[in-house]
């Protein structure tokens, strides 16, 4: 009886060793959102105000691992926390997200009263954990993605002009591009024949910029309006992926991810290189909810 008790002390006793001194979080939220692992860490990484001020932008990212690790601080009045996010898929469209959390200054008495039930800290935790998970899945609600699995990019003959942005800012790089690109077509009396797009040369994940043309498909010419800026160009056609999206076009690369995470899946090799082709006018149609984009991502 006496080596039960000094057995079952010990392991108390480890036990509380880890939890007050080893274990690396003080408290951890586990949830799910919708959205695929890409998508959802760039909005974690874009995360900046912790709390009811929205002006506040107290949260600093301090170590990434692309689409499934984040590391943040977030300064509050009285303390630091310490955020470390795991993103991992359930399935094409639905993440698994853990979030540990830290306290630099104050970590020994928080594990200390987290024993005795809920706390303060913790009640808060949750409701700003529940608070962005709402939103995660609010933003997934404004846009419809329908992988259509393997197809084919179709054969383009376009004139382009070629910009650098962040990827959050293709929308309006593709704006100003239109109104340089588009008078030129209808000066030269050029028959448009297609709809336009985006075909995207460069996409540096680590810092989210992307090299892309904006583009026209015309019927070749002898004079057509080539310049330093505006330029003609041939694409063969080439085993893709597809996806349908459907929702406003600033939000058209959100397709990009949902490709990404259907071809990791079923181990589809793809070149991060996709083309947008879109079948709306933003400026004549009101309904963003009905705007449709066809998005590519090559086969390697």
């Amino acid at each position: 009886m006496k080596k039960v008790i000094i057995f079952c002390f010990t392991i108390l006793m480890v036990l509380g060793i880890w939890y007050l001194f080893i274990k690396e979080y003080d408290y951890q939220i586990t949830f799910t959102a919708k959205g695929t692992p890409g998508s959802i860490y760039h909005q974690i990484v874009g995360w900046e105000s912790w709390g009811k001020d929205l002006k506040a932008k107290n949260i600093t990212t301090v170590d990434t691992v692309l689409y499934k690790e984040i590391k943040q601080k977030v300064n509050l009045p009285d303390t630091i926390l310490n955020l470390k996010w795991d993103i991992t898929s359930v399935n094409d469209s639905i993440s698994k997200i853990k979030v540990g959390v830290f306290l630099e200054n104050q970590s020994l008495m928080n594990r200390l009263s987290i024993l005795t039930g809920e706390t303060i800290f913790t009640r808060s935790l949750k409701k700003e954990f529940k608070k962005f998970g709402k939103g995660l899945n609010n933003f997934a609600k404004t846009f419809r993605i329908k992988i259509e699995g393997e197809s084919e990019i179709p054969v383009l003959e376009y004139l382009y002009i070629s910009s650098n942005a962040n990827r959050s800012g293709k929308a309006g790089m593709m704006l100003r591009t239109n109104a340089d690109i588009f008078p030129k077509i209808k000066e030269n009396n050029l028959k448009i024949n297609g709809l336009p797009f985006v075909k995207v040369k460069e996409w540096n994940e680590i810092n989210d910029k992307i090299q892309f043309d904006f583009g026209f498909p015309i019927k070749y010419k002898d004079s057509l309006p080539v310049s330093s800026i505006i330029k003609y160009a041939k694409v063969a056609t080439q085993k893709a992926i597809k996806a349908t999206f459907y929702g406003n076009y600033r939000h058209s690369d959100q397709a990009w991810f949902a490709i990404m995470e259907y071809a990791k899946r079923r181990n589809i090799l793809i070149e991060k290189k996709p083309l947008e082709i879109f079948y709306n006018n933003p400026m004549q149609e009101g309904d963003a909810s009905k705007w449709k984009a066809e998005i590519f991502m090559p086969l390697k």
